[in-house]
């Protein structure tokens, strides 16, 4: 064979490879300066400030509530035995158990209502500060209505007790005896709080939705901005379009 005919060796060039897109006319500008938007963050300030004034809020309710207790629980009849001191006038004291029992139904009840309250009037402060709220001010106010409740009558008993004679017999006024009975009202109103988060068709909770499901990007059409609508998959099918017609022979 001739060496002119042989045929060249072919030399074949690897295309280059790019980590990059190429832009032959340069890159457009929101590629280059877009940024991911950033969440917006609620000031920490505005947080302790949103638990230190539920914190508050629900310690003076604490004063209304004692009264309240004072008044519904029942007094426990007590005699003055003599050299074997003050006992219960009462083999088998339901007083007891009453006044432990009033407390409690109070307290949840009052917890309960509180986290309600709460959740409605500081719609724009719903979160960590609204719960850490909410559950030291249940903590303040049954502590509140204890304090305000045993005071009711206390000074008459107590005088009562330095007075007293062997055989005396007085109705002592009601007292806490379960101290445990004092988070009663912090974990009704946590436990709502955390229920009304969990239900709540807000990602942020701070803009609240229009129709469950949808949260606030729901537009005033009734569909989510930025999906396009759906037909309705119990809705008739339309019937098929007829044939064109054969045009006309000559």
């Amino acid at each position: 064979m001739n060496p002119s005919q042989e045929p060249a060796s072919q030399h074949y060039e690897q295309a280059p490879q790019f980590d990059q897109p190429v832009y032959p006319y340069g890159a457009p500008a929101e590629a280059v300066s877009w940024e991911p938007p950033r969440p917006a963050r609620r000031p920490w300030r505005r947080t302790l400030l949103v638990g230190v004034s539920v914190t508050a809020a629900m310690a003076v309710a604490g004063g209304p509530l004692g009264l309240l207790w004072s008044w519904l629980a029942p007094t426990v009849p007590v005699i003055n035995a003599g050299t074997n001191g003050i006992v219960v006038n009462d083999p088998s004291p339901e007083e007891y158990i009453a006044a432990d029992g009033w407390f409690t139904l109070i307290g949840f009840a009052f917890g309960l209502i509180a986290a309600v309250v709460a959740w409605l009037v500081l719609r724009r402060d719903r979160g960590p500060g609204l719960l850490l709220g909410v559950a030291f001010g249940g903590i303040a106010a049954t502590s509140a209505m204890w304090g305000v409740g045993r005071l009711v009558g206390l000074s008459a008993w107590n005088e009562w007790q330095g007075d007293s004679a062997a055989g005396d017999t007085y109705n002592r006024p009601p007292d806490l005896h379960s101290h445990g009975a004092l988070l009663v009202a912090a974990f009704a109103a946590v436990i709502v709080t955390t229920l009304l988060a969990g239900w709540s068709n807000d990602p942020d909770l701070e803009r609240p939705g229009a129709k469950p499901g949808y949260g606030h990007d729901l537009a005033a059409g009734g569909v989510s901005s930025g999906s396009p609508a759906e037909p309705d998959p119990t809705a008739a099918q339309a019937p098929p379009a007829p044939w064109p017609a054969d045009p006309p022979r000559g």
